[in-house]
């Protein structure tokens, strides 16, 4: 190896360290400010930060809505980080794919005129917003067309399946009461993905976004659709900076949970 060449592999080395101080060093300072100020909150981390981090600022957040007693501290706090941030927030929710099917289109869909994975950095700062922003500013994932509907590998359910209409009706139900949860913020959009398990589903999205927020982990139901390991598998397995909260008691978002 040349002179040359070792300069630049540490000047390449450096950039990487500076990037992953850079966002860990930010989401640390925020998640510390955000968490002393919401009441809900009881306790919330910065879990795990890559090693080269795809950005060196938080511009998208990835928030995970469930089931679970800290999902309404998870959507606070993720809002407060947007609010000092100025990032968008993605309000995401997972439902199990039983196997045989076709696609599924969320009842609050994804506005986008270009499918294709962009920058976060190719945002527009006055794109309007209704609470269902007409282009929410992140890199649309595989499989998302331009009418909402969710396809491929993780989303193959049937669209009239009577096993997961419930299942997708709770989730519509979750994302209405989190975007009320944080009505007048107008950095948000929201869908929902069919996925083996909600881990899996948030692990392959989280590459499209400069951050994560999930709630910590929580014992659940058989049956029930909801955060046990989840959390673990996202923290030991996202590709993006992820930030565990904890509630000062239960934030469920659904009276029933």
């Amino acid at each position: 190896m040349t002179g040359s060449d070792t300069d630049d592999a540490d000047a390449a080395s450096a950039a990487a360290e500076d990037g992953r101080d850079g966002i860990a060093a930010e989401l640390e300072e925020v998640v510390a400010r955000a968490a002393g100020e919401l009441a809900t909150v009881s306790d919330a981390r910065l879990a795990s930060t890559p090693d080269e981090p795809a950005s060196t600022r938080v511009s998208s957040i990835l928030v995970a809505v469930g089931g679970g007693p800290h999902t309404g501290a998870t959507v606070d706090l993720a809002r407060r980080i947007a609010d000092r941030t100025d990032a968008w927030i993605e309000l995401f929710h997972v439902v199990p794919a039983t196997g045989d099917s076709t696609t599924s289109p969320s009842t609050d869909d994804r506005s986008t005129d270009d499918p294709t994975p962009r920058s976060t950095d190719d945002r527009s700062d006055d794109a309007p917003s209704t609470g269902e922003a007409t282009d929410p500013g992140v890199a649309t994932p595989p499989g998302v067309s331009t009418g909402g509907a969710v396809e491929g590998p993780a989303t193959d359910v049937g669209a009239e399946s009577p096993d997961t209409t419930p299942l997708r009706e709770e989730g519509d139900r979750l994302l209405d009461a989190a975007g009320d949860r944080i009505a007048g913020f107008d950095r948000v959009d929201r869908w929902i993905v069919e996925g083996e398990t909600p881990a899996a589903g948030i692990v392959e999205q989280s590459a499209y976004y400069d951050a994560v927020v999930v709630g910590s982990p929580t014992a659940g139901t058989v049956g029930r659709f909801v955060f046990g390991s989840t959390t673990d598998t996202v923290v030991e397995e996202a590709t993006v900076p992820v930030v565990v909260v904890e509630a000062e008691g239960s934030t469920a978002l659904l009276d029933d949970d």
